[in-house]
């Protein structure tokens, strides 16, 4: 009888969990050309605006993600880092805003 009841609260447990992760959305503003990596693996997507879900996080916890934004501008390659505090069902913005072009004075 007590391994029915301990099988009982382990499952209790286990949908509590689940039911309590969720997953954090990154939303990153890039140049379209520009490549993004995500813990150095390459992120496929392309556009100015990108989002993606991380998997489901434990709430209460912080998590990190390193992204890299690579871009080829007049033949040298530039690169941007940042570092990314995420938690379970949040959302976050990241603005690689190195690469917007400087703006000049004219005459």
């Amino acid at each position: 009888m007590r391994e029915s009841k301990d099988e009982e609260i382990s499952q209790t447990v286990a949908q509590v969990v689940k039911q309590t992760t969720a997953p954090a959305r990154i939303t990153v503003r890039l140049p379209a050309d520009a490549r993004l990596y995500v813990d150095n693996v390459v992120c496929p997507l392309t556009s100015g605006t990108r989002s993606f879900n991380t998997p489901a996080l434990e709430p209460g916890r912080d998590f990190y993600y390193t992204l890299r934004a690579e871009v080829v501008r007049d033949g040298r390659t530039r690169r941007e880092t940042q570092r990314v505090i995420v938690s379970s069902g949040r959302e976050v913005s990241v603005a690689f805003r190195s690469f917007d072009p400087v703006a000049t004075a004219s005459r």
